[in-house]
């Protein structure tokens, strides 16, 4: 397998130069008035298609700050409705139902405007299987992925996060409650 590596190594190297040294001696025979035309024509051509890339990339880092910049606050309000659960649940205020609801409705219709396609997603799961009353842990869980996308989507990678994690914000022994959970479901 090496040996057919390097013959076809070898042979296109063979090819390229081969190639390069008819393209000079074809070049040497042109007018120089033509030669020069030819590369200020290929210079022109190549700065061209650098500056078109390099004005779609602008284009799309642009696009993307301005809609991080539009989702900072429908997410932080979101965090902050979930730590407000949290609170009501560890306290004896209150946050009513039509008030969670308010936060909730006008969270979807940010994201559906503005969310990246990640956080629409578990956005969309998570409601739907909250309509089918899940047990708190494994809607705690869907949170943190929610949480988890809304991170990714304002630039912050996983890398070194695991499951739970962002729960332990919540919960105190969320990584016991979670192998609990586990151990249970292996049984």
């Amino acid at each position: 397998m090496l040996i057919i590596i390097v013959i076809v190594g070898f042979w296109l190297l063979r090819f390229i130069w081969t190639g390069l040294l008819g393209f000079i001696e074809t070049i040497s025979t042109l007018d120089t008035v033509l030669v020069i035309a030819l590369i200020s024509g290929a210079i022109t051509i190549v700065g061209l298609i650098v500056n078109s890339y390099i004005s779609i990339v602008a284009h799309r880092n642009k696009v993307a700050t301005e809609l991080r910049a539009k989702m900072e606050k429908p997410y932080s309000e979101f965090v902050s409705l979930i730590f407000g659960l949290v609170e009501y649940t560890k306290t004896s205020k209150s946050m009513s139902d039509a008030e969670i609801m308010e936060r909730m409705i006008r969270f979807s219709k940010e994201v559906t405007l503005y969310g990246s396609n990640e956080v629409v997603k578990k956005w969309a799961e998570y409601k739907t299987s909250a309509a089918n009353n899940l047990e708190p842990l494994e809607s705690m869980v869907r949170l943190e992925d929610i949480l988890f996308a809304i991170r990714e989507d304002l630039g912050m990678k996983k890398r070194g996060m695991a499951k739970g994690d962002l729960l332990s914000l919540f919960i105190n022994d969320v990584k016991e409650v979670l192998q609990d959970k586990k151990s249970l479901s292996q049984k």
